[in-house]
C-alpha cells in the first residue's frame, strides 16, 4: 500500500512514544494500517462518522495480519469523542495523539475544541493537516492554549499542505503563518510562501481590510535566510 506524500510525512511525524493513536476521519484507514505496519507498540483507532466507511474497515482490519487487540474501529462524531477511562484492551493507557487530516479549517479547529471541551482532564496531543484556512486555524489553536511540537510542509498531487503537530504539554507558541517549517532555501517553500501572499493580496485588493495583518506576517517570512 503505497501513501501518497502527504501521508507518508503524517507518518513521519509520529513518534514511537506514541500508545494509543486515533486516526479520526479515517476514511480507508490508510495512515492508520501504516502506523499499525511501522509502530509495533500502538494500539490504533479507527474512527469515522459514516458507517459504510467503518463497516467496510473492520471486515478488511478483520482479514489482514493484524492481531485484534492492537486495533478498533468506532462509528461516531469526532466532536462527542470521549477518551476511554478504562486499562482494558485498547483502552486509554500510555501517551495519546489524535490524528486528523483531510477536512476543511474551521471543521479542523471544531474538532479539536470539541476534543479539547469533552476531555478537559486529559493530556493529548493532535496532528492536524488541514485543507484550508491555515491562518485561522493556527489562530485558534492558539487561543486553545496548545502549543506546537512539530510542524512541516508537503506537496502532494500540485498542492501544498501544512502538517501542525500540537500538544495540551508543549509550551511552544503555534506561529500564525509557521515559522519552523520553512526553509526558504526550497524552491518548494519558496513558490509555497509566495501563493500564500499573492492570495492575501487578492483578498485585499478586493477590500478585505482584515487581511493586511495577515499579509504582513506572510511578507516577514520573506526576510528569512534563504
Amino acid at each position: 500500500m503505497k501513501l501518497s506524500n502527504r501521508l507518508q510525512l503524517l507518518l513521519g511525524m509520529i513518534a514511537d512514544q506514541y500508545e494509543q493513536i486515533w486516526d479520526c476521519c479515517c476514511d480507508h484507514g490508510y495512515l492508520g494500517q501504516a502506523i499499525l505496519n511501522t509502530r509495533p507498540k500502538a494500539q490504533v483507532h479507527f474512527l469515522d462518522v459514516v458507517p459504510s466507511i467503518t463497516t467496510q474497515l473492520e471486515q478488511k482490519l478483520r482479514q489482514s495480519e493484524f492481531s485484534q487487540d492492537r486495533w478498533a474501529v468506532h462509528c461516531g462524531d469526532i466532536q462527542q469523542f470521549v477518551l476511554p477511562k478504562s486499562d482494558s484492551c485498547l483502552g486509554a493507557q500510555g501517551r495519546k495523539l489524535l490524528v486528523i487530516a483531510g477536512v476543511g479549517g474551521d471543521l479542523t479547529l471544531d474538532m479539536v475544541s470539541a476534543v479539547l471541551h469533552n476531555n478537559p482532564d486529559s493530556d493529548i496531543d493532535f496532528l492536524i493537516c488541514p485543507v484550508r484556512q491555515l491562518y485561522k486555524v493556527r489562530s485558534g489553536v492558539q487561543k486553545l492554549g496548545l502549543g506546537l511540537v512539530n510542524e512541516a510542509i508537503v506537496k502532494d498531487s500540485g498542492r501544498y499542505y501544512e502538517a501542525i503537530h500540537i500538544s495540551t504539554l508543549s509550551q511552544k507558541e503555534v506561529h500564525v503563518v509557521g515559522e519552523s517549517m520553512w526553509d526558504l532555501t526550497q524552491e518548494g517553500h519558496q513558490e509555497y510562501l509566495r501563493q500564500n501572499i499573492s492570495h492575501y493580496k487578492r483578498m485585499q485588493a478586493q477590500g478585505s481590510e482584515s487581511v493586511r495583518k495577515i499579509l504582513a506576517e506572510y511578507m516577514k517570512l520573506q526576510e528569512l535566510p534563504a
